[in-house]
């Protein structure tokens, strides 16, 4: 898979599916997506820079609002309506087995999407024989609207609850901007409350 191969991400996902196959889960996803796939898309779709955070805000409303929501809520933050359209005809769409080639379809030849890209399909490649296996599914749609989101964004989904179990992702800058240097950091956070009222 290469030298700087997600390793870290794989291994969250593992430890993440395990943690919850122990709590007696076993109807779980993983939805994955990367904030730099997701650049490459609004910058295809023809979004301006400065609408990236806003639009992703609204982005990540997707599976409360639905489509029409979204879209309406994306002219409502400055998003030219043939922008919205063409990010829809992605992000609208369910996700599928071939979702990631969809993406690669609408990112083309994008430098910064085609690494993301690869990046996701080598989380996938690398967690193929761990407890997550068969369960991440790529998620176009997945944007987690934080801003200090740097590569792969994760989250888990069970068919009992709307919203997610829990997310996280790999935040590159988020902790060297308080320690003054450069540091890696990724990293999964699960919801106590949200998992004691599924499994109560």
């Amino acid at each position: 898979v290469g030298p700087t191969a997600p390793v870290v991400e794989a291994e969250l996902c593992a430890a993440v599916s395990e943690a919850l196959a122990a709590l007696g889960f076993k109807e779980f996803e993983i939805r994955l997506n990367h904030r730099g796939l997701l650049t490459a898309i609004l910058e295809s779709a023809g979004v301006p820079n400065a609408a990236h955070a806003s639009a992703l805000v609204a982005l990540d409303k997707l599976d409360r609002l639905g489509v029409e929501g979204v879209s309406k809520e994306l002219v409502e933050r400055g998003v030219e309506e043939h922008s919205v359209a063409r990010l829809l005809d992605l992000f609208g769409t369910p996700p599928s087995a071939d979702s990631l080639d969809a993406a690669a379809r609408f990112v083309g030849d994008h430098a910064v999407g085609t690494s993301a890209l690869e990046n996701l399909r080598a989380i996938v490649t690398l967690s193929g024989n761990t407890a997550a296996a068969g369960r991440i599914r790529f998620d176009p749609s997945l944007a987690r609207g934080l801003s200090y989101y740097t590569g792969a964004i994760m989250e888990i989904t069970v068919p009992d609850l709307a919203g997610s179990l829990g997310g996280g992702g790999r935040y590159d800058n988020l902790i060297g901007m308080f320690a003054g240097q450069t540091l890696p950091a990724c990293g999964f956070s699960l919801g106590l409350e949200r998992i004691l009222v599924v499994m109560g």
